[in-house]
């Protein structure tokens, strides 16, 4: 469709450009005065989307096409689409690429709501408008976020009732792992990258298993875009080729000499360069949106709201600007402005694969603005992936550098050689997100992939490499950066520390620990829940301190649910019934009646001078270590079983404390490295336990006593660093991703 819609004075499309933005109307009251959990699971659609946007300048003449939220119709115009309108406020994990919450699940912290079905539907549907209002977002992040839902989907299928209790929280890890790596393989049509990033950003462990799960899942998904991408670009139904939702093009004849090696080494040092500052803005900026927009209300609507007409309107002034308002056709705009109006992808391939030369001043124009508008954009309330921006920053500044290398190098000097600059944007490209995601081999393997050369692997290779290793002498990497230093997640990092191995359980763990007995009065569990909010209770024998096994809060609340109508509850003068509560009934996914311990106290206004029998209902498997083990072969066992929390014993067998992650990470030593070979040796006799000595340590069994707490009360002294530990699920067992 053809345009002549800037022939009109400049002052005339400025005006309904910026008018269409304040007329309209608020059809829904969408910032009400309301608790902030019944607020959850609703719309909150603030302002329809001509409130937003308006209809432009359907009523115009010369715009035969008309002006669809403020751009020309015929390339660029659906990219206005309000991208937080239709998914506001309907779960707080939606409005984020949902990388980095995945990679916590499969860490084993446990997030309410991230593979919630009404998360998928609020992402699935928040992409689309977030991609096409024009936002420097790609949707590969949310494809991983929205396979990982499915994966987990999944195993809460209608199974048979006689394999259901099998379905344990390993094989759920297994399958969300196996859907996220699905998500990958859908959004690049990549199987083998997808499958190395599976492995490379979120297996605690791998074995052959699990790799073929994760390779028959990328295969299928890689299957099904092809077969829906084929007809799209006019292709027989069953033609598969090599088209894919996101492919780059394919290089022909762009070869590449050795001597070019140093220079790409060179940009790939610029790219961590690049990429450390883009961490560290972004650092900044969502600690002030922490503290300033919050997660969830008006002003992060608000923020929704300007980000996007800042960027739209950027992003359409330039190339209007720039041709001074004259008459030019849309397609007539030179292959520099149309990076502007052009999709993510679509520009991209025009980087890479461009035969003349861009106009410098636009283009590095282009570049420096994507960065910021990409840094600015990430972590914004809307669905958003981080993936495209960054490839197509560092493809800006890469084919940069390609034309003065070509121009001012070779050219002026006579060397032997002939620089492509779309070789450069693609090894730019790469450079750029590695330097941020600090993303490596899958990212090589994706890449290669989806532009069908494996001849630029080696290139490719050694810029991903050297830009992470630069990216890593400054700071973290995007995703981890967001989960540890901004959202604060007890998350375990591959390796633990080297100190940690100066360290013994007993001086990390937490006392007092809130504990139940085998046979328990209800008003003393109802009192724990309106205490506490741990994800499991240790379980000890009448009387002792020895530990009988372990008990979950779901378990809790389910025996206070549907004991009484299951005749498990019993009065203090009455023997102990043999009947027990349904296994069925314990697994079951309804949810639960009550949510709130008055709830638990009205439901149970006369039973709470009974008992009940824990012992049919705990985990008498469940894992323990000594107070003596030391703390890095602790770390190595929660990191390689996903745990949340592990009873500590001491050598009698007493219950003497409990270890949670915010306890390994907070288990440091204020050593400086000299000693640390010393240590080392000293560790491998086993003498390591002189180390570190503290002076309220456990080594009285007497001592015991004292600090094991079995009333709720002493619960509330828990220190405040064990909170976010205590408030997400637990994750056990083996995991996949």
């Amino acid at each position: 469709m053809r345009c002549r819609a800037l022939a009109l004075p400049v002052h005339h499309w400025t005006g309904c450009w910026f008018g269409s933005r304040v007329r309209g109307r608020f059809h829904r009251q969408g910032f009400r005065d309301q608790d902030a959990h019944q607020r959850r699971g609703v719309f909150e659609c603030g302002a329809s989307m001509e409130a937003v946007f308006g209809l432009g300048w359907h009523s115009h003449g010369p715009c035969k096409c008309g002006w669809d939220s403020g751009l020309l119709c015929g390339g660029a115009s659906s990219r206005q689409r309000h991208p937080g309108a239709p998914r506001l406020r309907w779960g707080a994990v939606a409005g984020s690429a949902g990388r980095s919450w995945i990679k916590c699940y499969l860490n084993g912290v446990d997030f309410p709501s991230v593979v919630g079905i009404h998360t998928l539907l609020a992402k699935a549907v928040g992409i689309v408008f977030s991609v096409g209002a024009g936002l420097p977002c790609g949707k590969e992040g949310p494809m991983i976020h929205s396979g990982a839902i499915i994966g987990a989907m999944v195993s809460s299928l209608r199974i048979d009732e006689t394999i259901k209790p099998l379905i344990r929280t390993q094989e759920v890890r297994d399958l969300v792992a196996a859907g996220a790596a699905s998500g990958v393989a859908a959004a690049f049509g990549a199987p083998l990258g997808s499958v190395l990033f599976a492995i490379e950003e979120g297996t605690s462990h791998m074995n052959p298993r699990i790799m073929m799960r994760l390779f028959v899942a990328s295969s299928v998904a890689t299957l099904v875009s092809r077969l829906w991408a084929g007809p799209k670009e006019g292709l027989p139904v069953g033609l598969l080729g090599w088209r894919v939702p996101v492919s780059f093009g394919r290089f022909a004849n762009m070869d590449y000499y050795i001597l070019e090696f140093a220079i790409f080494g060179l940009m790939a040092i610029g790219g961590g360069l690049l990429g450390a500052l883009f961490n560290c803005l972004n650092k900044r900026l969502s600690l002030w949106r922490q503290r300033q927009v919050g997660p969830r209300g008006h002003r992060r609507f608000l923020e929704v709201l300007f980000v996007t007409f800042v960027i739209a309107s950027f992003n359409f002034l330039v190339p209007v600007l720039a041709t001074d308002g004259g008459p030019l056709m849309i397609e007539e705009l030179p292959d520099t402005l149309a990076l502007y109006w052009d999709t993510g992808t679509k520009s991209m391939k025009s980087l890479f694969h461009g035969q003349e030369d861009y106009d410098l001043r636009y283009l590095s124009l282009f570049a420096v603005m994507n960065f910021i508008f990409a840094c600015w954009n990430y972590g914004v309330g809307v669905p958003s992936g981080l993936f495209v921006p960054s490839l197509l920053t560092g493809s800006a500044f890469g084919r940069i550098i390609g034309q003065l290398v070509n121009t001012h190098l070779i050219r002026h000097q006579n060397l032997p050689l002939q620089a492509h600059p779309g070789t450069y944007a693609l090894i730019g490209a790469c450079a750029m997100l590695a330097g941020t995601a600090r993303i490596t081999i899958s990212l090589a393997m994706i890449l290669m992939e989806t532009c069908g050369e494996a001849e630029f692997g080696l290139p490719i290779f050694l810029a991903v490499m050297v830009a992470k290793w630069t990216g890593d002498y400054f700071n973290r990497g995007i995703y981890d950066l967001h989960i540890v230093e901004i959202k604060r997640v007890p998350f375990l990092e591959p390796q633990p520390e080297r100190d940690m191995i100066r360290l013994q359980v007993r001086d990390v763990m937490a006392r007092p620990v809130v504990t139940l007995e085998l046979v328990c009065k209800i008003s003393r569990l109802v009192e724990v829940l309106a205490h506490t909010s741990h994800h499991a209770y240790p379980v000890l024998y009448p009387g002792t301190h020895r530990m009988a096994g372990m008990l979950s809060q779901i378990m809790l609340r389910r025996i206070l649910e549907l004991g009484a109508d299951q005749g498990a509850f019993y009065g203090a003068r009455d023997a102990a019934p043999e009947k027990v509560i349904a296994w069925a009934e314990m697994t079951s996914v309804h949810p639960f009646r009550c949510k709130t311990p008055l709830q638990y106290e009205k439901l149970l206004s006369g039973h709470m001078d009974e008992y009940v029998r824990l012992g049919p209902y705990i985990n008498r498997n469940s894992l323990f270590v000594l107070k003596y083990t030391s703390v890095y072969a602790c770390y190595q066992i929660f990191r390689q079983l996903g745990l949340r929390h592990l009873p500590v014993l001491g050598m009698d067998g007493r219950l003497v404390g409990i270890v949670t992650r915010k306890d390994l990470i907070l288990a440091e030593v204020e050593d400086d490295d000299s000693d640390r070979e010393e240590v080392e040796e000293e560790a491998a006799y086993g003498t390591y336990s002189a180390w570190c000595p503290r002076e309220d340590s456990l080594d009285s069994e007497e001592e015991v006593g004292s600090q094991i707490s079995t009333h709720s009360t002493q619960s509330l002294q828990l220190t405040s660093e064990r909170t976010l530990e205590d408030a997400v699920g637990g994750m056990g067992g083996a995991g996949g991703m």
